[in-house]
């Protein structure tokens, strides 16, 4: 009968290491080590307990001869091999339960399902009711632009004012239509000037006219500016020209 001098883990008995006496496994702390002959192969498993077992109709396994007693280290052997299996199968279970309880704690919280009561927002303030009692502050009209006429040919030709149409000078415009004599003057073209508002200020532009628009004694190839500043305008500079005066009205209408 082969002799046990080492003891190995039933879990992983060619990874955890062996021991000469009976004891736990130090890796698996649960596990009591059992004896090397558990590992050994069927044939000389069944030689061995052959040779154990004596004469023929002796009961259960005898011991060491001479000693009368039954070998209780071979029962335990034999006891074994169910419950290794067990372990086995408690150690995969145990293993199973300890991923589940980290793939739950790595995954994220799910959201929370349909219908689910979620938490009342907290409600804002109100802003304390207008005090209708106090007047508020208006701002202050901004100021409007004078009323001005232009003097032509001792006729009186209003400005219009800004952002309405420009007034425009010549012998066949609309605006100049009431001066007597300027149809027969020609030195001054059909549609000669034109003058508008821009940023409170009046500008005058010439029209593509033949003898030109003067402002201070100086032809204009651009928009000028006429008001404020008592500059003098004229349309063609020669002897036939015409000169334009600007005059603010009163109230009533009439020059200052």
């Amino acid at each position: 009968m082969a002799t046990v001098n080492r003891y190995l883990c039933p879990v992983a008995p060619g990874e955890c290491p062996s021991s000469p006496r009976r004891g736990f496994c130090p890796n698996h702390e649960w596990e009591r080590l059992v004896p090397d002959r558990a590992y050994l192969t069927a044939e000389r498993t069944d030689q061995e307990r052959t040779g154990a077992e004596g004469p023929e109709g002796a009961e259960g396994t005898r011991g060491p001869e001479g000693t009368g007693e039954p070998d209780r280290t071979a029962d335990a052997v034999r006891a074994s091999g169910p419950l290794r299996h067990r372990t086995a199968n408690a150690v995969r279970a145990s293993d199973a339960v300890r991923t589940s309880d980290t793939e739950r704690r790595d995954r994220p919280e799910a959201a929370a399902p349909a219908g689910a009561r979620r938490p009342r927002p907290t409600p804002t303030p109100a802003a304390p009711p207008a005090d209708l009692t106090r007047p508020h502050p208006t701002p202050a009209p901004s100021p409007a632009a004078p009323c001005l006429a232009l003097v032509l040919a001792g006729a009186l030709i209003p400005v219009r004012g800004a952002g309405q149409d420009p007034t425009r000078l010549g012998r066949e415009a609309p605006d100049c239509a009431h001066v007597p004599g300027l149809a027969a003057l020609d030195q001054v073209s059909r549609a000669h000037a034109e003058l508008y508002w821009h940023a409170g200020r009046l500008y005058v532009a010439d029209t593509d006219s033949v003898n030109g628009t003067y402002v201070d004694g100086l032809r204009i190839s651009r928009p000028a500016q006429l008001w404020p500043g008592g500059h003098r305008l004229r349309l063609a500079d020669d002897p036939e020209g015409v000169d334009v005066t600007v005059v603010e009205l009163d109230e009533y209408g009439a020059p200052l």
